[in-house]
């Protein structure tokens, strides 16, 4: 079994990505992979609507974290957060 084209482009990041920081405000996307940037993140709002209770996502994330989901919200407080588009 192959792996569907679609993903790779999401895995390898082909499809772009927004690195979203304090400054933004409410980012709403369609994203598939978020990373926490090198100094961590805050995520003081989040929605993934394919995570049941995705909010509990929201508050400190260490540096490096990743997620796999379907992310159309996010709202950084502090650090930032790499959010590859879907």
């Amino acid at each position: 079994m192959s792996t569907p084209p679609a993903f790779i482009e999401q895995s390898l990041g082909k499809r772009g990505s927004h690195v979203v920081d304090s400054g933004e405000g409410v980012v709403e996307g369609n994203f598939a992979i978020i990373v926490a940037g090198p100094r961590g993140a805050t995520l003081s709002n989040i929605l993934c609507t394919n995570k049941e209770n995705s909010e509990a996502l929201a508050g400190t994330l260490p540096a490096g974290y990743t997620s796999y989901g379907n992310f159309t919200l996010l709202q950084v407080s502090a650090g930032e957060i790499e959010a590859y588009h879907a």
